[in-house]
């Protein structure tokens, strides 16, 4: 760590009177929580998996609860989410009909 007053100029953040975040150097958060909702529910509805063993597809999903949020720090983007979910499926055991 440098000492007081012998950092790297890069590091130094201006003291702004229209407090306007510069190259987002500060923490930035936006809720995201509608957007991954829906794209959770269209990446997972009518997914379908098969093997040689039988296949499944997802038909419905019926419970989606939690929260996802991105925030930037200096730049960088951060991925916050939790999510719990519950969905219907359909299979077929092609094993048993053999």
């Amino acid at each position: 760590m440098a000492k007081w007053g012998e950092g790297d100029p890069r590091w130094i953040v201006e003291e702004r009177a229209d407090a306007t975040n510069v190259n987002n150097w500060h923490w930035t958060e936006r809720d995201a929580t509608n957007w991954s909702s829906d794209k959770l529910k269209s990446l997972v509805l009518g997914l379908t998996v098969e093997n040689d063993e039988g296949s499944c597809e997802v038909t419905e999903v019926g419970k989606l609860e939690g929260e996802a949020s991105i925030n930037n720090r200096k730049g960088k983007l951060i991925f916050f989410y939790e999510w719990n979910m519950k969905a219907t499926w359909t299979g077929e055991d092609t094993l048993r009909q053999m």
